[in-house]
């Protein structure tokens, strides 16, 4: 059976060897910390990562909090 590109089958249900998230990332790093975050590449363009920047110096937070919060209201994920 075909599976997506997200690795599911088309009933919803994870494709054999990916239901869980993988501990270790292709170069053998680890991607998935104990607290529950799993790390991922971005490419942004310069007036975003300005942009992400510029926030973070205001508001003495780091770039990937600003991030995170910015992903969390777009997708309506609450805290």
């Amino acid at each position: 059976m075909a599976t997506s590109k997200r690795g599911k089958k088309p009933g919803g249900k994870p494709a054999a060897g990916l239901a869980g998230r993988p501990e270790l990332g292709p170069r053998g790093g680890h991607t998935t910390r104990k607290d529950g975050r799993v790390k991922k590449t971005v490419w942004l363009h310069e007036d975003e990562a300005e942009s992400v920047r510029d926030a973070a110096y205001e508001q003495y937070r780091s770039e990937a909090s600003i991030i995170r919060e910015a992903i969390r209201k777009y997708l309506h994920i609450e805290d």
